[in-house]
């Protein structure tokens, strides 16, 4: 993306940062996006999609690009089932899987839900295996080893995930996948149940499992911490390939890796473009939050509100000559617009394009007039709405 600004300045993203350009970054050639917002993204709290809009989101899913969607679970319903098999059904670009248990009978209504793959999991910690399933770890590989086998004589992509896999000694855990491996799963994945492992951490277990495991790696990362994205990323740079999102970062408690951040992260920051269509994430994100009920919050990352509006006199000015003096990429990118915001740190630039906007045409003192009066309003507790600089224009004596 290439833009002329003011002073005939080109703007295209090298001026993201000089330096991320000059590193040279060890990322997997190919990096598959699974997403999970309509099975891990539902299991928010209060959140239940009907199909209607599971099938809109798939849909804006796919126009962005996504290999793979996580569609549901679909043993929890019959309108579960229904919803999966709508979106497997619609012919869409990305593949369709579905997460399991590894009981027969889910595996069963995943292959009834004509789905591509599955996601077969089980609890690998010792908390996990004593609080939940109270049995021998060995019993518990033998029956993780037959649904691996029951999925792929049916013709399924199977991934196998270890649950709570950060709270599992490593010798466990690679007990686990070296026999997963062996009964040939596509995919072993990774999941930071519990969002307890930081990114230095997460580096050291896939690069221990990747010298004994030669199985694509997935990881799955909630963001207890904060660390969801960062412990992605992490990961990549030691071999794992596969990388499990939330649009938003919804999900359960603090949620998932945010698909926005990790794409435009990845874009940006480590120059590895996915070949993602981003135009479509503002309108992605905001189809989400409605239908999932959870507001965005101003300062969310990448597709929060205030990410692209501009109120401070400093800032605003420079903006209108070359937007990326305060911003780190254009809103275009993502499918929206800036916003010059009129407040209380606004100044002469901020008010005159606001004027220019509206094809008004004031003289110097009466600009610093508008401009005070902007001051005062808001400083009074007055948003500045366009109504309310309406009134500050009649107050001026300025005719519109």
């Amino acid at each position: 993306m290439k833009l002329i600004y003011h002073g005939g300045l080109e703007i295209n993203d090298r001026f993201v940062s000089i330096y991320n350009k000059e590193v040279e970054y060890n990322l997997p050639e190919k990096i598959n996006i699974y997403d999970t917002t309509l099975r891990d993204g539902e299991q928010t709290p209060g959140v239940c999609f009907s199909i209607d809009e599971k099938l809109d989101i798939a849909r804006k899913l796919d126009e962005l690009g996504i290999p793979q969607i996580e569609a549901g679970f679909p043993i929890v319903s019959e309108n579960e089932k229904k919803a999966v098999k709508t979106i497997a059904n619609e012919g869409l670009n990305a593949k369709t899987i579905c997460l399991t248990r590894t009981k027969r009978e889910d595996i069963d209504a995943a292959l009834d839900a004509d789905v591509d793959g599955i996601i077969t999991f089980m609890g690998a910690s010792d908390l996990h295996i004593e609080v939940k399933l109270n049995k021998p770890r060995e019993d518990i590989k033998k029956i993780c080893m037959e649904a691996i086998e029951y999925g792929k004589d049916h013709g399924l992509f199977v991934a196998f995930s270890c649950e709570d896999a950060t709270r599992t000694e490593i010798e466990k855990l690679l007990d686990l996948y070296k026999s997963a491996e062996e009964y040939h799963a596509d995919r072993i994945h990774i999941a930071d149940t519990t969002g307890s492992i930081n990114p230095y951490a997460m580096q050291y277990l896939v690069r221990n499992i990747r010298k004994e495991i030669d199985t694509e790696i997935a990881l799955h990362c909630h963001n207890d911490f904060g660390f969801a994205v960062a412990n992605s990323i992490a990961g990549l740079f030691e071999g794992a390939s596969a990388i499990s999102t939330t649009v938003n970062g919804i999900g359960e408690r603090a949620g998932n890796a945010s698909l926005e951040e990790l794409v435009m992260a990845l874009k940006l920051l480590y120059n590895k473009d996915l070949g993602f269509k981003t135009e479509v994430i503002h309108d992605l994100s905001c189809m989400v939050s409605e239908y999932s009920g959870i507001p965005i919050p101003d300062s969310k990352a990448i597709v929060g509100n205030n990410v692209f509006r501009h109120e401070s006199g400093i800032h605003v000015d420079a903006i209108i000559k070359n937007p990326l003096c305060y911003e780190p990429y254009l809103p275009e990118m993502i499918g929206t617009k800036r916003q010059i915001v009129l407040g209380k740190h606004s100044g002469k630039a901020a008010v005159e394009e606001k004027l220019d906007s509206m094809e008004i045409k004031v003289d110097n003192d009466k600009l610093l007039e508008i401009v005070r009066l902007v001051k005062q309003e808001r400083e009074k507790g007055e948003e500045i709405t366009n109504e309310k600089f309406d009134e500050i224009l009649k107050k001026a004596n300025v005719k519109h």
